[in-house]
């Protein structure tokens, strides 16, 4: 049995517009966090920046500090303890007001952006396991928004940078060389852009070695 239905006006079948196609972008995601367990790891600091495909030209970002809920010292690691007291992000997000900078009013921010962002790009999620970090923000700041919200609004295609530098370690080469920086988020972003942009001219040049 034939279901197809005619949109008609006047007697005439219309040709319904097709959607105009939305830009495909990266949306690059670092999070700064008590301890690495994806289910009870809390929040202190979010950065997203929208690019280009190459990573080369800057969009719309959401960098943030965060206060979680209900956090104390004893729920973080020590090394993560050292770490956000020696590059000031403790002190930055202790420095906060509660209500502002909180999980819900961040969650209703980050959703604001993030839904923006998606009527206009793909977004397809970038950075270093980046899987994980969706996971963290989907389980942390799901009560405020709904279950799964951050993968209905981004591609299921990602780009982790891991995939490259488990590539490099394959090859007896060190991708971690002056990997240490801040541990802040914009820093952390950078990091995986520069390093994105070293892997993009590597396959260029094999690209442009086999055309020549």
């Amino acid at each position: 049995m034939n279901t197809q239905h005619d949109i008609t006006a006047g007697g005439q079948t219309l040709d319904p517009p097709t959607p105009p196609r939305k830009p495909h972008k990266l949306l690059w995601i670092d999070l700064e966090t008590t301890a690495l367990s994806r289910t009870e790891a809390k929040i202190l600091e979010i950065g997203m920046i929208v690019t280009n495909l190459d990573g080369t030209e800057d969009g719309d970002r959401f960098i943030l500090p965060v206060r979680p809920d209900h956090v104390s010292l004893y729920d973080l690691d020590p090394k993560v303890l050292r770490m956000h007291l020696d590059n000031g992000l403790l002190d930055t997000v202790m420095e906060t007001e509660p209500d502002e900078f909180g999980y819900a009013n961040v969650a209703r921010s980050l959703g604001e952006f993030l839904n923006d962002e998606a009527l206009r790009y793909e977004l397809h999620p970038a950075g270093t396991n980046v899987d994980y970090d969706i996971d963290v923000l989907t389980s942390q700041l799901a009560p405020y928004l709904h279950p799964d919200w951050l993968r209905e609004l981004t591609n299921h295609r990602k780009l982790d940078l891991s995939t490259y530098r488990i590539s490099d370690l394959a090859l007896d080469h060190d991708p971690y060389q002056g990997h240490t920086g801040t541990h802040r988020v914009e820093d952390c972003i950078r990091r995986d852009r520069n390093d994105y942009a070293n892997y993009l001219d590597i396959m260029r040049a094999g690209h442009q070695g086999t055309q020549s």
